[in-house]
């Protein structure tokens, strides 16, 4: 990417983020399909609606100069949706100021998706198959999406995630993964004044069963658990006979997935309120992003990159998920955290830093060329 390619690239990106597209918004997420539609077919680049069969979502996106082909050499991953409620935008527009963009979803993803663009155009495209794949629900989780997303990364080569790359600049080697349940509780409604005797609380159960649970916290173990309580009676005069807990464990190594429903299924078996019964719900699983084999190597053709340019260099472990949790669990060797530098995610001061688009476009430009 050259420097006077990036005020264009700022002009394309002040467009996208002025869309909104929080991922409830379908029509506003097929907005942003038909831009990046749009710029594909400027760049004589093929797309293809990647159908999800569901009318909770969009659809997904796949842009890629052979997008019929057997395997892909590189495979970018990106998404299209936001976290800001329709309206967002009247309060935040895309401004700039000393070196820093700030608009909603300027870095998470709209950023790091339209750099795939920038990335792909500069390779030689007849002697390497690419794709991007632009998700339109990352920010809930990715389920209707999950499935693809495998099946494109089981044909490719590697995968580069162009999540946001952190406020110092790191890109992300690894991620925690994901276990998530819902846990019922079901108990005996009565009058908390009247007959308290006849009651059965669900909500003191489900209190308890939060309150044990975060004792399995270890940080030392490389597992964590947070609940919250997401439903818990309807008035304070009505003992609870309905309670439910959204809870979840994030992890390193996969022995903490039978430590986690061991330890649940104890926790649940020993309640406090007799009378009181449970149903526990998988609602999320998650592999961790750690690949022990080939990210040496990976991480190697960066730091020889690094060295060769001169670029800034620097790596980080995150506790949160990303679309690369899912490449990786097909088993295509991943690197996150490969957009723009920037920060202030999720909120109305998201930002990203001007001069880090060029450097970052052309580090992983390079990357791809001794990669494949």
């Amino acid at each position: 990417m050259k420097q006077e390619e990036l005020k264009q690239y700022l002009a394309e990106l002040k467009e996208l983020t002025n869309i909104e597209s929080p991922t409830a918004s379908i029509e506003g997420v097929n907005s942003v399909a038909k831009w990046f539609m749009n710029k594909a077919e400027t760049l004589g680049l093929k797309h293809e609606t990647v159908a999800l069969g569901t009318d909770k979502v969009a659809d997904c996106l796949l842009i890629s100069n052979n997008p019929n082909a057997a395997k892909f050499d590189v495979l970018f991953v990106a998404h299209m949706d936001t976290v800001f409620p329709v309206g967002s935008v009247q309060n935040t527009p895309f401004t700039q100021n000393e070196g820093r963009v700030n608009a909603l979803g300027v870095i998470d993803d709209k950023g790091g998706a339209l750099l795939s663009l920038y990335v792909i155009k500069e390779l030689d495209l007849s002697k390497i198959n690419v794709a991007l794949f632009l998700n339109s629900h990352e920010e809930t989780g990715s389920n209707f999406a999950k499935e693809k997303i495998r099946e494109y990364a089981r044909k490719s080569k590697f995968c580069l995630v162009m999540e946001p790359a952190r406020e110092d600049g790191s890109m992300v080697a690894t991620r925690k993964g994901v276990m998530s349940y819902v846990i019922e509780f079901y108990g005996v409604g009565a009058h908390a004044g009247n007959h308290p005797e006849l009651g059965r609380s669900a909500l003191v159960e489900a209190a308890n069963f939060v309150v044990e649970l975060s004792k399995l916290t270890d940080f030392a173990a490389g597992h964590t658990f947070n609940s919250i309580i997401t439903n818990g009676g309807t008035a304070q005069n009505v003992v609870p006979e309905f309670a439910s807990v959204t809870c979840e464990m994030r992890y390193k190594f996969a022995s903490s997935v039978e430590f986690f429903n061991k330890k649940l299924d104890e926790i649940l078996s020993k309640g406090i309120v007799n009378g009181v019964t449970h149903k526990k719900i998988l609602i999320n699983e998650e592999a961790p992003m750690i690949d022990e084999q080939n990210l040496p190597r990976i991480k190697a053709i960066f730091d020889e990159v690094a060295k060769e340019t001169g670029a800034k260099l620097s790596w980080v472990d995150a506790g949160g998920l990303s679309d690369g949790n899912i490449t990786a669990s097909a088993g295509c060797p991943t690197i996150d955290g490969l957009g723009p530098t920037g920060g202030n995610m999720h909120t109305k001061n998201e930002y990203m830093e001007v001069d880090s688009v060029v450097p970052k476009c052309n580090l992983v430009l390079d990357v791809i060329k001794k990669l494949v």
